[in-house]
């Protein structure tokens, strides 16, 4: 298994500036809606009244302004519990993206050094799944790649050094047609990986 599977510890902050962002966009989302939410309320209940009775006191009021002080003054605790259980509940939600973020480009900047022994593993409720899968695939199919041409050179090295080190010897001409051929076939293998792929400056 890969060093880098092994986590010591949970870090809910992997990308501080993307979950800063998604974690702050959520909360102004929903903070914006109940807002719209209010203001048409209060839009639509404007010409109304509204009497409370609180602490042997009774209260009379336009609707809008009644209910919203009553709600708050009730309710402000359930408001920053429920402010806080949002944030928390955004940050795992995050995490859950930034986290296979984090890992993507650790492995691409690997794949830009050579390194593509690197292998992604997510957790299960990780975002980035079907990514994840495919440059891990990906990685595969080209180390087999890579070590096919690395088998083949090496052969066509090894045949090569085999016509020098016969240099002064009188090789039959079959044989030294035979070594040939096996040089065209290997290189003719080496061109054929290379034709799997299609390149950046073709």
């Amino acid at each position: 298994m890969n060093r880098d599977h092994q986590r010591k510890k949970r870090n809910f902050f992997i990308k501080k500036n993307l979950q800063g962002k998604m974690i702050l966009a959520i909360f102004v989302s929903v903070l914006g809606s109940c807002l719209i939410f209010i203001l048409l309320f209060g839009l639509f209940s404007a010409d109304t009244m509204t009497i409370s009775y609180s602490n042997n006191t009774l209260q009379m009021g336009q609707t809008p302004v009644m209910l919203l002080k009553n709600a708050i003054a009730a309710n402000w605790i359930l408001i920053v519990i429920g402010g806080t259980l949002l944030v928390i509940l955004a940050m795992i939600g995050t995490h859950r993206i930034a986290g296979p973020l984090f890992r993507f480009e650790k492995a691409l900047d690997n794949m830009e050094r050579g390194d593509l022994s690197d292998t992604i593993y997510l957790r299960k409720t990780d975002e980035g799944q079907d990514l994840a899968h495919k440059i891990n695939t990906f990685n595969k199919i080209l180390s087999v790649r890579i070590g096919d041409i690395t088998r083949h050179s090496t052969a066509v090295n090894d045949l090569l050094s085999q016509l020098r080190a016969n240099e002064t010897a009188s090789l039959p001409p079959e044989e030294i047609e035979s070594i040939c051929r096996a040089i065209e076939n290997n290189n003719d293998k080496i061109r054929e990986i290379v034709r799997f792929f299609s390149l950046a400056n073709e």
